[in-house]
């Protein structure tokens, strides 16, 4: 695991980093997406060193933007669904339609969920997590256009943590999220030279570490975090005060 520096890195409990960023999440006021599931989203990515608080920054901006209505299903047949995001990030929308994807393997034996015009797909992580916990078997991919990277998540059925693999991209999509879910396993591609291969166990040797140690969070990040938090602090105060002033603005005869 990659030892952070001190003089730019602060180290932060769990708690602290679920709390702040529910908190952040709160402070934009959106109807879509649950506080407590977003930070879960950030926190497992960040514990197994897969940078879920860079990647949550990120998102606020495409959140903040967001139209903030649930997302429609645009077309669906029997082997999968499909549904345009229209530039927003998975994580307000993410639960639900898979929740729905999942209603619809009681008529068939697997599913593909496909999602256009995306972003944020790293965040996926732990809802992904959840399907296995469901004897389910689950592949998502997609092209990551920052790195120029396909990256391919595999899940089997029960398993704790993803086998991630990746490589070169191969398709000029990079704002498209492709999960397979299915009844029976599926298959994991053969690992080459060109290929970075993130196994499971080194996920849970950096997660073990983050319970230990703590987690690294940058202090950029952190201030930014607490920022954007700050907003529903503020909004708070402010009620508190048109409340007390209420409470006040009768004289006693």
């Amino acid at each position: 695991m990659k030892k952070a520096n001190p003089k730019t890195h602060i180290q932060v409990s769990h708690n602290e980093l679920t709390s702040l960023c529910a908190k952040a999440f709160m402070g934009l006021n959106k109807h879509c997406g649950e506080a407590d599931i977003i930070a879960k989203m950030v926190a497992d990515l960040e514990m197994v060193g897969l940078n879920g608080v860079k990647h949550f920054v990120n998102a606020l901006a495409f959140i903040e933007k967001d139209h903030d209505q649930p997302i429609s299903i645009d077309s669906e047949c029997l082997q999968g669904v499909k549904a345009d995001l229209k530039g927003c990030s998975i994580i307000c929308h993410l639960p639900s339609l898979l929740d729905y994807s999942v209603e619809k393997l009681a008529e068939q034996t697997a599913i593909t969920l496909i999602l256009t015009h995306c972003h944020n797909r790293w965040l996926a992580f732990s809802e992904l997590l959840k399907l296995a916990k469901q004897d389910l078997f689950v592949k998502a991919s997609w092209n990551n256009g920052s790195t120029a990277q396909q990256v391919i998540y595999i899940l089997d059925a029960g398993q704790c943590l993803p086998e991630l693999y990746l490589s070169d991209q191969k398709e000029n999509d990079t704002h498209s999220l492709t999960i397979e879910i299915s009844q029976h396993p599926l298959s994991h591609p053969a690992v080459h030279d060109n290929m970075q291969h993130i196994s499971a166990l080194h996920q849970a040797d950096n997660q073990k570490n983050a319970w230990k140690q703590g987690i690294a969070v940058t202090q950029d990040d952190w201030a930014y975090l607490h920022s954007i938090a700050s907003h529903l602090l503020v909004e708070s105060s402010e009620r508190s005060r048109m409340g007390a002033g209420g409470d006040h603005t009768e004289k006693h005869q």
